[in-house]
């Protein structure tokens, strides 16, 4: 079967290429290249080198895919206050657009990479212990999405939604993963995924620099469990038309997280405080659904520290790529962390 990946250079859409490969599915791969790297590409893969959004009704023409995985955006959350216009372009124009024109050319279904941002803020309740906790998100939680990426997340499931409901196709799986991290990811970005700042930093020698007092909490998720979710939701019948949280079930602070990565790559620990931005302090997700649609895939979950391990010694096997800087102008400049300033 045949199988279009957008976003194929960069970090989850390589690994989600590499599982369809191993499947045994023909598959054709689309990147710009302003993310990721050649590097990351399935040499098995026919790579076109093309911004989704673009016209892409010659390719889709000439592959005829049955399945098309969109995971191409710029996924950099917080730095979505400062670009939002270039973020609903590069989110929900190219999405769009992907959809559309895999609907012409016959393709049956559509897997999305949306995220835990489509949430905003986790809700409260009261716990036995006294005093409210924050409860992990499920998939029948209300999205309010607070920054232009959590937004434009949502929108384009909507869209992807309301297109199904008017056309009667292609079927549909959106998938929600969260602080993704592992092998092939792309350490040289300033302004998205803390594990690979942290890596870089570290090895660089830098101080490892954190907002806030490090409190705020995540799962972070290795890449293996996550990829192939979203390779196998493509031909898993009972995932049609369904949204699924993927991702580690281990809450861990991020200066717990910075701490880690100094011990794992071998340096002491050199922590640099910021001031606090405006986040979502504790994201967690409720993973029963895809844990019961996927029991084989997360039946031996890498913990966090082992995917530590893995990834520093991908990172310092490999070359490390020259920084990733700001696909866009800064479009609005109050509150921009100065430490953002210079790649900006």
């Amino acid at each position: 079967m045949r199988a279009l990946v957008t976003g194929v250079a960069g970090f989850i859409g390589s690994h989600v290429a590499d599982g369809l490969l191993r499947q045994g599915w023909d598959v054709m791969g689309i990147d710009d290249l302003s993310g990721g790297t050649m590097v990351n590409v399935p040499k098995d893969a026919k790579f076109i080198n093309r911004d989704v959004g673009l016209d892409l009704d010659d390719l889709m023409a000439e592959f005829q895919p049955k399945v098309v995985y969109h995971l191409a955006a710029y996924a950099a959350e917080g730095l979505s206050h400062h670009i939002p216009v270039f973020n609903y372009q590069n989110n929900i124009v190219a999405t769009a657009n992907v959809l559309a024109s895999a609907y012409r050319h016959g393709a049956k279904h559509f897997v999305f990479t949306s995220s835990i941002a489509a949430y905003g803020h986790p809700r409260k309740s009261n716990s036995d212990a006294g005093g409210p906790q924050r409860e992990r998100l499920t998939e029948d939680d209300v999205c309010s999405p607070c920054d232009p990426y959590g937004i434009a997340k949502l929108a384009c499931e909507h869209h992807i939604q309301a297109f199904f409901d008017y056309y009667g196709g292609p079927t549909y799986t959106i998938i929600r993963p969260h602080n993704v991290f592992g092998p092939k990811q792309n350490v040289s970005d300033p302004y998205r995924n803390v594990v690979g700042i942290f890596i870089r930093q570290a090895i660089s020698g830098q101080p490892m620099t954190i907002f806030g007092d490090g409190q705020q909490t995540r799962s972070f998720s290795y890449i293996d469990s996550v990829a192939q979710c979203i390779a196998a939701s493509g031909w898993t019948e009972a995932a049609k038309n369904q949204t699924f949280n993927v991702g580690g079930d281990e809450p861990m602070s991020v200066i717990e997280l910075a701490k880690r990565v100094c011990e794992t790559v071998g340096v002491d620990e050199n922590i640099q405080h910021l001031a606090p931005r405006q986040e979502v302090l504790h994201a967690h997700a409720d993973h029963k659904k895809a844990h019961q649609l996927f029991p084989e895939i997360h039946r031996s979950p890498v913990s966090i520290q082992a995917g530590l391990k893995a990834t520093v010694q991908h990172v310092t096997e490999n070359e490390i790529p020259t920084p990733t800087h700001c696909p866009s102008a800064i479009e609005i400049k109050d509150k921009l962390p100065p430490l953002w300033r210079d790649g900006a």
